[in-house]
């Protein structure tokens, strides 16, 4: 166990050696914010578009629902009135 630590121990220090950090070009980092902030501009018009148009999806949906239900109502109030129950007795 003791070996295996050694030669871990080894390794990190190798690559710590080998791995120096490295800063981005600044104009590779305007681009890159760029993009970004392009990209997150388009996921959220297209969260907004979805948003809009299953809000008004809705809106006509409900407005069918209703138009529906009056007909429905209109008409089975109308069948009623032309065929009044018949009274047994």
């Amino acid at each position: 166990m003791e070996e295996q630590d050694a030669t871990l121990a080894q390794i990190i220090e190798r690559l710590q050696r080998w791995l120096v950090p490295v800063e981005p070009p600044p104009a590779f980092a305007r681009s890159l914010k760029g993009e970004l902030v392009e990209a997150a501009w388009r996921q959220y018009q297209r969260t907004h578009r979805l948003r809009r148009i299953l809000l008004v999806g809705a809106a006509i949906a409900g407005s069918l629902a209703s138009v529906a239900g009056l007909t429905a109502f209109l008409i089975l109030r109308r069948r009623a009135r032309a065929h009044p129950p018949v009274a047994v007795g």
